[in-house]
């Protein structure tokens, strides 16, 4: 009987997909490529791994977690619900909980307070899934969810793309008992030790070749490599690392009558702009603007100066802003108020729901700087100097962090930065649906 009522049957699985579809190791880590179906198997393996599995092992709990809850929610909830149609006895939107007829309990939790899953006693744990696990905080695996699967032989499936030599590449050195595989295509790879096990493989297996050369022309070599090949690139050294004299051209100036547009971090101190021409998916940048302990409005009131900006019939200015979505820590007012403070002034504003994570946006600006395949969208005039400068002096660690150190120094390092991934990513690389307008 349960057999016929078991979710859609998975479909045209490549041979290292099965290699883990079938994996019965306790703690299993998994760095694969982007969209190349890992977190899909793993959600099954949760519900139907035989003698583990939430639909035949009555009276347990299974748990679904993210980086944060709005991730969790946006990968987990829809698709348990799909699946468990036949098996569930009630559901909690509020709680993110499914109760099936045979008592079991799935539960869709956010890791950014990763001590939500300690405590938990009936149903006792049995599995847990965890994805995108190089954001989830370091410490959560060793001091929150290790410790809750040691009642009940409880097992785990970390899922993830490489972020760097982070927790979650240590993780995956110790199923792989210290050498890490190489993944070929087709082939992936697999490693196992005592009760650990390492599965890789290529967006390439399962993507359509259409897809993975759209992803060689939005994307740097590197960055390639890591989200669509699960390759764990050294991250250490300089943030802007695509940067060259190819990004540098001479003849960008303002074309009055041209819409402007403008990349934008509210920090106070500095805060800073950059300013320049979309032009076919390509950012020329001719101006950047750094004040010290300055506002919104005052930002507004030097470029609307700088370039002898009219408003139009309706009261606005040609300017589009692709703004800091939430403001820096350090600010005085909320960051709605910003962006209310741009729209109000006269400013067009694109501002995405969210930021981009600190990862995505130097994505952006590596990839807009040098493509693996096609043409550079990123120049910029040599006038802009502390643009220019912070290319060749900003850093991340080998976690792939940015090096803050200087942010320190009052100097307005990394801060424009910023402001010019904002508009890379939001307005060149990451455009489609993205907008609050």
């Amino acid at each position: 009987m349960l057999e016929k009522k078991l979710p859609m049957q998975l479909y045209n699985l490549t041979d290292p997909n099965l290699r883990f579809y079938d994996d019965m190791h306790r703690f299993i880590t998994v760095a694969a490529g982007r969209r190349s179906r890992k977190d899909l198997i793993a959600m099954r393996k949760m519900l139907t791994d035989p003698g583990r599995g939430a639909f035949v092992l009555p009276g347990h709990l299974y748990i679904f977690a993210a980086p944060t809850r709005p991730q969790a929610k946006a990968i987990f909830w829809e698709r348990l619900l799909q699946d468990t149609k036949l098996f569930r006895a009630s559901y909690s939107l509020s709680e993110l909980k499914i109760k099936l007829y045979n008592e079991s309990v799935l539960w869709v939790v956010g890791l950014d307070r990763p001590e939500r899953v300690e405590g938990v006693t009936s149903p006792p744990i049995k599995g847990i899934q965890i994805t995108e696990m190089s954001d989830v905080k370091k410490e959560a695996w060793r001091s929150n969810i290790r410790p809750i699967l040691s009642d009940n032989d409880g097992f785990a499936i970390m899922v993830g793309v490489p972020n760097g030599k982070d927790h979650f590449h240590d993780l995956c050195l110790k199923a792989s008992a210290g050498t890490l595989p190489k993944a070929t295509a087709g082939n992936g790879a697999y490693a196992e030790n005592g009760e650990w096990s390492y599965h890789s493989w290529f967006s390439a297996d399962v993507l359509p070749a259409k897809e993975i050369s759209q992803a060689k022309q939005d994307l740097d070599e590197i960055t390639f490599k890591r989200e669509y090949e699960a390759s764990f690139e050294g991250m250490a050294g300089l943030a802007y690392y695509a940067f060259s004299q190819q990004n540098i051209l001479e003849n960008i100036e303002y074309q009055e009558g041209l819409h402007l547009d403008v990349g934008m971090d509210f920090n106070v101190d500095p805060m800073c702009a950059v300013e320049g021409h979309i032009i076919d998916n390509k950012f020329y940048q001719h101006g950047e603007t750094v004040l010290r302990n300055s506002n919104t409005i005052e930002m507004c009131q030097a470029i609307v100066q700088k370039y002898n900006l009219e408003r139009d019939r309706s009261g606005k200015y040609p300017v589009t802003v692709y703004p800091d979505a939430t403001g820096a820590a350090r600010h005085s007012n909320a960051p709605i108020t910003d962006i209310d403070t741009l729209k109000k002034f006269g400013f067009r504003v694109k501002a995405a729901p969210s930021n981009p994570t600190q990862r995505d946006r130097l994505n952006a600006v590596n990839s807009a700087m040098r493509p693996m395949e096609g043409e550079e969208r990123y120049f910029v005039h040599p006038d802009c100097v502390n643009t220019i400068a912070d290319f060749a002096r900003v850093e991340r660690d080998e976690h792939g962090n940015l090096v803050k150190d200087m942010e320190e120094q009052g100097k307005p390092y990394v801060h424009i930065t910023d402001a010019l991934g904002y508009i890379l990513f939001n307005g060149i690389i990451y455009k489609q649906n993205r907008w609050n307008r």
